[in-house]
């Protein structure tokens, strides 16, 4: 969890480093904020796309450790049967 922490605050360090940038740069303030905007847009989808392909995969490995779960109680549960069946 810590790696991802200092990767996501990397990544927003490096996005708000960008946005200064060009804020700082000489050019008009219309083409300056439509840089912004589109860069943003673009960051936006770019980490979008990321989280939710790692949810995907978070859920994934929770399902499986789930089914997993599942089946070695079911067969804790027929050996538990088992024992107490001979008695």
């Amino acid at each position: 969890m810590n790696s991802t922490k200092f990767l996501l605050g990397a990544l927003v360090g490096a996005v708000v480093g960008i946005q200064i940038g060009i804020l700082i740069a000489p050019d008009k303030g219309e083409n300056t904020r439509k840089k912004i905007a589109k860069k943003g847009g673009e960051y936006y989808d770019e980490v979008t796309g990321k989280l939710n392909g790692y949810i995907d995969n978070l859920t994934k490995k929770v399902s499986n450790v789930s089914d997993e779960v599942d089946k070695l109680a079911r067969k804790a549960k027929a050996e538990v049967d088992k024992v107490t069946s001979k008695n």
